[in-house]
């Protein structure tokens, strides 16, 4: 009797469950690394004006916009790491399963896990289609594999038994309390771990805003050819910035250059000119995008209209305002304004001054916000320390 194939040829059930636990660590690991990538990109979208990734040249597929949004934040951590964490445990799952112990509760920590995985996916990406009007890639291949997660987990359910899998976490809770709480604490130690150790960095509102007592003192006109301007009557550098009200980098610009003029009021001279990234003002943008931007600055325009532009420029870039929620009563009542002027304004020439602007950006084939022009040159994001170098006092040769 020839038993060598007996003992080298495992069972079809068992080699199925082992396939399916390779293709568990397969997709995990990939997972894993999209999360880290996508981590990557979240941390500098969020930090550094200007960024563009390499999936976020698109109009429809834009992963910075993704990044950029609120919904990219899931219980006060970047969704991205929850995705690392989260991959990690499935690569940790499909060793166990590999090592062929437990097979029920194994199968069902994958079946309750990888669910998870396809519902978060399932949310998010309504999330991008209804509300963000935008897609990320590199997020729509962790869908991908999440739904495919799933149906390995399915798989092994069925292979293993859906009754045995079912009863198996009541089973092991009961048999083994300890090993079950222990785990349970390890879990709530690492998800509290990453809520506790990763900044807010996200959150410019935590930013310091420009005081508004810097208006005090400071000479402030409108540029014959558009624009509000504050600072030196005969500046030796004069920077036009072209802003958005709902964009958090421009808010950052915002309180740098309002430092700059307050420390060089009689040397530099600061515009401020509007391209609000949104459809309703913007024809180069061809999705909804930043939706309240273009009211806020007609908003500013028409403040401006009756000598209070930068007061209003200061209440809409403060952190504590929401421009989703903002009246033209509010702001009539706190910068004194006639309102019935105000809603006036806003309905006709303020929503064309802000048109105005818009067009120059396009101009200047203006993509992104801030964006800063000096002397023709336009710098998108920052400016060069270079230019402002010019700010600092020459010095004497005499001495």
């Amino acid at each position: 009797m020839d038993q060598t194939g007996d003992i080298s040829q495992p069972a079809p059930a068992a080699r199925s469950r082992k396939w399916i636990w390779w293709a568990v660590l397969i997709l995990s690991l990939a997972g894993l690394l999209i999360s880290m990538v996508l981590a990557r990109i979240h941390f500098r979208a969020n930090t550094q004006a200007g960024f563009h990734s390499f999936c976020g040249q698109g109009s429809v597929f834009n992963c910075d916009d993704v990044a950029r949004s609120r919904y990219s934040i899931l219980l006060g951590v970047p969704t991205a790491l929850w995705g690392v964490l989260g991959y990690l445990l499935a690569t940790a799952l499909a060793h166990a399963g590999l090592r062929a112990r437990r097979a029920a509760l194994t199968a069902a920590c994958g079946l309750l896990l990888f669910t998870g995985f396809a519902a978060l996916s399932a949310s998010l990406g309504a999330v991008s289609v209804f509300r963000l009007h935008a897609l990320c890639i590199l997020c729509v291949a962790t869908y991908a594999i999440n739904l495919l997660l799933f149906a390995l987990a399915l798989a092994q359910a069925r292979a293993v038994g859906f009754h045995e899998v079912a009863a198996a976490p009541w089973h092991f809770v009961r048999e083994t309390p300890g090993k079950a709480t222990v785990l349970l604490v390890l879990l709530g130690i690492m998800a509290g771990g990453l809520v506790a150790w990763v900044p807010p960095y996200w959150r410019h509102d935590a930013r310091p805003r420009a005081s508004r007592l810097a208006l005090q003192g400071l000479a402030r006109g409108e540029e014959p050819g558009g624009g509000h301007w504050i600072g030196a009557q005969n500046p030796v550098l004069t920077i036009t910035e072209f802003s958005d009200y709902e964009c958090p980098h421009c808010r950052q610009a915002h309180t740098q250059l309002r430092n700059i003029v307050a420390r060089f009021p009689d040397r530099v001279r600061l515009v401020h000119r509007h391209f609000p990234l949104d459809q309703e003002c913007n024809r180069s943008v061809e999705r909804p995008f930043h939706q309240t931007a273009c009211r806020a600055a007609v908003i500013a325009e028409c403040a401006g209209r009756a000598g209070h532009f930068w007061e209003a420029n200061d209440s809409l870039f403060d952190p504590s305002i929401s421009l989703d929620t903002l009246s033209e009563k509010k702001i009539a009542a706190d910068l004194k304004l006639d309102p019935v002027a105000l809603a006036r304004c806003m309905s006709n020439e303020g929503l064309a001054t802000v048109k105005d602007d818009v067009e120059v950006g396009i101009a200047l084939k203006l993509g992104a916000t801030p964006a800063f022009l000096v002397d023709g040159q336009v710098y998108i994001g920052n400016l060069p320390a270079a230019v402002l170098e010019r700010l600092r006092p020459v010095p004497d040769a005499a001495k």
